[in-house]
């Protein structure tokens, strides 16, 4: 069992609590992959954890525009190579998040990081914009019962 960060859209929030149980495509983690790639040691496994969910956020963002991130904790494997943390996490079930982590409901601060096209997760983790994205807007900490409030709108 490891913790998973998880990006979610709406959508998927809103099945997941009321099925119960979530497959996700893409979920992220503390790996050994991840330690190395940004030079984390076992002692600093909360600023790892920290990064991790910001990939995930990224993650999110680049996919559906918004960053929404479910914390977990989860059986999952470490994808090999994936210096970013990719893990795969078979059926989550809604009992196993810990916390949901989200931008404003305004949403302003991620458009301008839209606003330029990236390739992939590694070209937007190098843009310097996204750089300032992760480091001036931090994602706020939602309990799991709040999940309402972030599918509303």
């Amino acid at each position: 069992m490891m913790l998973v960060f998880i990006p979610l859209t709406q959508a998927q929030l809103s099945s997941w609590v009321e099925g119960g149980s979530f497959a996700p495509k893409q979920a992220f983690g503390v790996t050994n992959s991840l330690r190395q790639a940004f030079g984390f040691t076992p002692a600093d496994d909360e600023e790892a954890e920290h990064t991790a969910m910001h990939i995930a956020g990224l993650s999110g963002l680049l996919s559906s525009g918004r960053r929404l991130v479910a914390v977990a904790e989860a059986s999952a494997r470490a994808v090999a190579g994936s210096e970013f943390g990719e893990v795969e996490a078979g059926a989550v079930p809604w009992s196993a998040v810990n916390a949901l982590f989200a931008d404003d409901a305004s949403g302003a601060a991620t458009a301008a990081a839209l606003d330029r096209p990236h390739a992939s997760l590694s070209d937007a983790w190098d843009d310097p914009a996204i750089a300032d994205l992760l480091a001036s807007h931090e994602l706020l900490w939602h309990g799991p019962s709040e999940w309402a409030g972030l599918v509303a709108g």
